[in-house]
């Protein structure tokens, strides 16, 4: 079991961190690189699934990929097709 004085150190390291994290990049601790729902994502998506239509990549490869279930792979790919 680990030192109490140790967690409570380990703690305030963490907590000082996420301040140091919010004051740079906001109430999140990041820019929003994170997020599915980017220009940058949503392109690449329909690139990985052109790929997808041109039998380059399987439904599969697309799903691990994208993190998209294959029903929306195939609702996306007939929109690019």
């Amino acid at each position: 079991m680990t030192n109490p004085d140790l967690r409570d150190r380990f703690a305030m390291a963490r907590k000082k961190a996420w301040e140091t994290r919010r004051k740079a990049y906001g109430p999140r601790g990041h820019s929003g690189a994170y997020s599915r729902h980017s220009a940058f994502y949503n392109r690449m998506r329909d690139i990985i699934i052109e790929l997808h239509v041109a039998e380059v990549l399987s439904e599969g490869q697309v799903a691990a990929a994208t993190g998209m279930d294959r029903v929306e792979i195939r609702e996306h790919a007939d929109r690019l097709a």
